[in-house]
Parts: structure tokens; sequence; C-alpha cells
């Protein structure tokens, strides 16, 4: 097993997470960023590219290139065409970019919420007029409303998917994408699908499946993102891939992309060609890690009155309601408690909040022993009140 437990201190290193709340005793849970150290693979190649002294621009390595496709058939069993990819380095820049490329000014985009906030502007930023519709809970599993996607696709030519979900945790079955599948070709939709968060299937019995490996038809109308920037935690090395199958969309985003988006560092490049090519047993440490420190959160939220949350098939991040707390805004609340989550608004859901998990278990453990005071002291508060 790795070493998941050891601490870093982040504080001196200008992280974004960190720096957010200053010098104030909060534990930062909220950024999709986790507190481990990038695994020695990666390490080791980007040590290797650093004894080159010129960092310049940077065509795609041939090597990387490979990587990426033999890692998608190994995966995934998908086997992809090479001119078939559109390398970024990013896949919210990818998302904004294929966004404008593709459906015609003022069409309509279907969004299901909640969702990671970045979703929100797309539409808006790609001329497209956003359709928003709102997950519902059955089965302790947040769902797409179907009957809700058939009355906006007539009004839409594109729908943003995010597979597997930020912020619910959902991993979406097979039967789900078909569904989904099925309803964008009745209405020719072309489907945007963000799955960045592929190396998180917590659940043993669930599976990722990106929508476009369904069938060839599903392909063609499919733009999926990938990278490897979450599962091995080099955030800031920013890159992604966009596989395209289709020739007249992907010279669409070709043409969207100049001049907008930057080229990708050498170094990521670096980077992501290790993960990719990655043989180590880091991933699957890194898995059971995370299921460990889920467990220990949702049992620890089952206990609290005021919050719940449905069970995390997938990603490191818990989507907590705490709607029914006697407070204003449960994000602003524990904030003060010394707890930095993600506040739900921003995510289409004003009361929820969203609990990054992927720390070490001592961090874990103090942030839920911070969490069961603020919710202990606010609940006798309330008490008090109520019957002073």
């Amino acid at each position: 097993m790795h070493n998941f437990d050891k601490p870093i201190d982040r504080k001196l290193s200008n992280s974004t997470k960190w720096n957010r709340f200053g010098d104030r005793d909060v534990i930062p849970l909220w950024v999709a960023d986790m507190d481990f150290a990038v695994p020695d693979s990666v390490m080791s190649a980007l040590y290797k590219r650093m004894e080159h002294p010129i960092f310049g621009y940077t065509d795609t390595p041939e090597s990387t290139q490979e990587a990426f496709i033999d890692w998608l058939q190994r995966k995934y069993h998908w086997d992809i065409e090479p001119d078939w990819l559109i390398w970024l380095p990013g896949v919210v820049p990818g998302l904004n970019t294929a966004s404008k490329a593709i459906g015609e000014t003022g069409d309509g985009m279907i969004v299901p919420t909640p969702v990671y906030y970045p979703f929100f502007s797309v539409p808006k930023n790609g001329q497209k007029m956003g359709l928003f519709s709102k997950m519902f809970i059955e089965n302790d599993k947040w769902l797409i409303n179907m009957n809700e996607l058939n009355a906006l696709a007539p009004r839409a030519s594109s729908l943003l998917l995010c597979n597997p979900q930020n912020p619910t945790g959902r991993v979406y079955t097979t039967e789900e994408l078909e569904n989904i599948a099925s309803l964008c070709h009745e209405h020719d939709l072309t489907i945007l699908s963000d799955d960045i968060h592929w190396g998180f299937v917590l659940d043993q019995d669930a599976a990722h499946i990106p929508i476009a490996s369904l069938d060839s038809e599903t392909a063609r109308r499919t733009i999926t993102f990938f990278a490897p920037t979450k599962t091995y935690n080099f955030a800031g090395l920013s890159s992604a891939v966009a596989v395209i199958p289709d020739p007249v969309i992907r010279r669409k985003v070709v043409n969207s992309k100049m001049g907008m988006v930057s080229d990708i560092s050498p170094l990521a490049y670096a980077a992501a060609e290790a993960a990719y090519t990655d043989q180590t047993s880091w991933h699957s440490d890194l898995l059971e890690y995370l299921r460990n420190n889920r467990q220990l959160l949702e049992d620890t939220v089952s206990s609290l009155p005021g919050i719940s949350m449905t069970h995390v098939e997938g990603t490191y991040l818990a989507w907590i309601d705490g709607s029914k707390l006697p407070v204003t805004d449960p994000t602003l609340f524990f904030e003060s408690h010394g707890l930095g989550f993600t506040n739900g608004k921003d995510y289409g859901s004003p009361g929820f909040f969203r609990f990054n998990f992927g720390c070490p278990v001592a961090q874990l453990k103090e942030a839920l022993r911070r969490l069961t005071m603020a919710i202990d002291g606010v609940n006798e508060e309330a008490a008090v009140q109520k019957y002073s």
C-alpha cells in the first residue's frame, strides 16, 4: 500500500485550495483537488523531462498519443483512430470550445443539474440557450429526469453530460446511458460528455462507461473529454483530450479552438503519458483508501440529525443536503466552525454542500469531529429557543 496517511503541508505552495481561507483555522474540503502526493511514476516522468533545459512550444508526442489510445482500448475496449483526438489544456476549456463549434447561435443546450458550476456558463459562452433539468432522488440515487429531457429535447441541439457525475457521485449504468443515447438519436442532439472522474469508481459492482463507447451511432454524435489530472492528482499540470469520431464536428472544434485555447505544456504531456501507462498499484491503492474514507463519512452523516446524503458510487465528493438545518446558509455556518465546503447554490442546489473526502484519514476525522460538534451545537441551540 502507498502511504496516503502522510500529511503534506500545502500552505506554502500557493495552493488555491489552501489559500482560500487564509490564516483562519478552516479545513479546506471544497475544490476537487486531493491532498495526496502525486505517484512516483508521474514524478519520475517529470524529472526525466526536466533533464532537458528548454520547455518550448510542444507538439503532441507520438508516444503520448499512443499511450492514450492503448489505455482507452485496455480500459474500455474502445478502439479509436489517432485523428479523432484533439489535445486541450483542460476539460472546461474543451467544453466551452465545443459549445461554440456545434449547432447554431441560440440553440438550446440541455444541462441536468445539480452539476459542476462551470457547466452553467457553457451554454452562454457558446451562444446557446441553457435548458436546465433538475435531477431527482429515487432509491438513494440521483437520477436524470428523462421525462423532462424528452420535453426539452425538441428545443435543443445538444446535451451536456457529466459521467461520473459531479457532485452527486453517480456512476451511470449501461441502461441509463442507453436511454440518454436513444433520446439524443431521436432528437439529433450532440452530446458533450465530461468523463474527467473516470478513475474514481468506488462501488465494486459499478463501472464507468463512456457513452460514446456504446455504439458507432452514439460515438458519431458525441464529444468525450478525458483527463488524467483528477485521478493522478496533478490538476495544476493542465491537460485533457477530446475524442471526436465525426470529422465534421471535429473540424468545427479545431476551428473554434484556434487563437482561443492555449497549447499544452511539455511537462503536462509527460505527466499525462506517465498516467496512461502507469502499471503500479497506486491507483488501486488510492481507490481502497477512498472507499474507507467514504464509509467513515457516510456513517457519520447518517448519525447526524439535519443532514443527509446519498451513497457515493464514484468520485471523492459527497453531495450533502443541509437544508433541514436551522441555519440560513449551511456552507457559511460550517465555515464559521472550521469547515470549508463548496456551496450547493453554485451547483444549482441551495441548502446543499459538497464535501471533498480525498484527504488523509486524520484530516477527515478532524473534519467529521468539527461537523458533529457544529450540528450538535446548532440543534441544541434551536431546541433551547423552541422551548424557552
